[in-house]
């Protein structure tokens, strides 16, 4: 099937030229593609709210990505803020729509993970969710659409889900591949809340403590909404981890009271990796 936008217009601009020159404006003049160098296997952590609040602190991962080479295949983990579709929800085939054109699905790969998890592929967990589609842009200004994605929506972010989809992953990644795992940080508390809270995640993050990441959320009622995702992608395996950004919606709109934490990561270094 074909999947449409759902949120250009909203999160970031409909009109093609307008998209173009934001996403050119985040990359900034200095940046580079290294088009001759297919990455090796690469995890990031990026923000999925509007661009013009965190749209900056996901180009910085981006960025980083591309400068090291160029990606064949995206895997694109979220978390599922409609309550529709499964509670895995992982996108058959067809292709994604945005302002740049569309990407081609891989199906294959999202038939063989729906198999090694014994579960259903699933499309209605991906139509109205935003925390994916605003990631495309991103990718598309880089390769035009010369790569393939395989869409995972996580309603089930528990830790055994993460464990599974993560060890799935890690037997296949290889080479071109960029794993995005989509989250926002602490929601709608003050600036000075959110970036303490956000803080004590982080530092489990970094020293790739999933346990202690879900204990930290428990235990201080941080409402940060892809630690599912994230908990995805430490369980792959990754060994170096480089925390780009920390900010805070406050920090682009002036409104310190109630805000929402972004954060930007990358992942290197995967071990035993085909």
């Amino acid at each position: 099937m074909e999947r449409k936008p759902v949120v250009a217009g909203f999160f970031y601009p409909s009109n093609l030229q307008e998209l173009k020159r934001v996403v050119r404006d985040f990359y900034g003049e200095s940046f580079k593609v290294n088009g001759n160098t297919l990455i090796p296997p690469i995890g990031i952590i990026v923000p999925h709210a509007g661009y013009i609040y965190s749209g900056e602190t996901a180009a910085k991962a981006f960025k980083k990505v591309f400068e090291r080479g160029v990606v064949k295949r995206v895997f694109l983990l979220g978390p599922n803020h409609t309550g529709m579709g499964l509670p895995i929800s992982i996108f058959p085939e067809g292709s994604w729509e945005t302002p740049f054109g569309k990407v081609q699905v891989d199906g294959e790969i999202s038939k063989y993970i729906s198999k090694a998890l014994n579960i259903p592929n699933d499309e209605i967990g991906h139509l109205q969710e935003h925390s994916l589609e605003v990631q495309l842009p991103f990718i598309q200004y880089v390769m035009d659409n010369n790569f393939k994605i395989i869409p995972i929506c996580m309603m089930d972010q528990s830790n055994s889900a993460a464990k599974k989809i993560g060890q799935v992953l890690r037997e296949i990644i290889s080479d071109g591949d960029l794993i995005v795992a989509s989250s926002d940080m602490n929601h709608y508390e003050s600036h000075e809340t959110t970036l303490k809270k956000d803080q004590k995640v982080i530092e489990k993050i970094k020293n790739m403590d999933i346990e202690g990441i879900y204990d930290t959320i428990k235990t201080y009622k941080i409402t940060m909404c892809g630690y599912g995702p994230i908990s995805t992608l430490l369980y792959m395996g990754f060994n170096d981890i480089e925390i780009i950004e920390h900010v805070t919606s406050g920090e682009r709109s002036g409104d310190f009271e109630s805000v929402v934490g972004y954060m930007s990561a990358i992942l290197t270094s995967v071990k035993n990796i085909k």
